[in-house]
């Protein structure tokens, strides 16, 4: 018969003070779970101490996880993207999607002209990790902004949208060229 845990005890204890229970209620609820044979928590066996938590548990005890500042850090960092060296996390569906639908808004000058530009520019055949779907997300979002300010220039495709004087005729030259 395997005793009691002291995490289990504790436990007990927590909940007893966070449903407000009294002793005599408290014992009630023991005797009811172990079938009127103990009524006592130090009594109780590993299985009939999880029948009681469990019992609180559906009366409204809620355990709350204690993590040490160790262990908070660790997830902490882990969520901001910051992992061991070994670690290589997956790309996500989310990425994998961003991915399909920038690609598919580019004009390629070839019909497998995204993969052409993922072996010249990343140098891979397929995204692997989650950091090659991040760098192809980026770089695919920049040629499409590229390709969206050519298409826009009304003059020359190699004017820059800041500096309008760079190659393109200028508001003087196209009033002269219209009289």
């Amino acid at each position: 018969m395997t005793m009691i845990e002291p995490v289990q005890l504790q436990l007990i204890h927590i909940a007893k003070k966070q449903c407000g229970l009294d002793d005599i209620v408290y014992r009630e609820i023991i005797a009811a779970q172990t079938k009127g044979k103990k009524s006592s928590s130090k009594d109780l066996t590993y299985f009939e101490a999880d029948a009681v938590i469990n019992y609180m548990v559906r009366q409204g005890f809620k355990i709350k996880e204690k993590f040490t500042q160790r262990e908070r850090d660790s997830k902490r960092r882990w969520r901001s993207g910051q992992r061991p060296a070994n670690v290589v996390c997956l790309p996500s569906r989310d990425q994998l999607n961003m991915i399909d639908a920038l690609a598919s808004k580019i004009a390629w000058k070839f019909e497998d002209g995204f993969f052409r530009w993922m072996k010249k520019y990343h140098k891979t055949d397929r995204i692997i990790t989650g950091k090659q779907a991040e760098a192809v997300i980026e770089g695919l979002k920049k040629m499409l902004d590229h390709q969206a300010r050519r298409d826009r220039s009304p003059i020359d495709p190699h004017v820059s949208p800041d500096n309008p004087d760079d190659g393109a005729l200028g508001d003087r030259a196209l009033q002269n060229i219209e009289e």
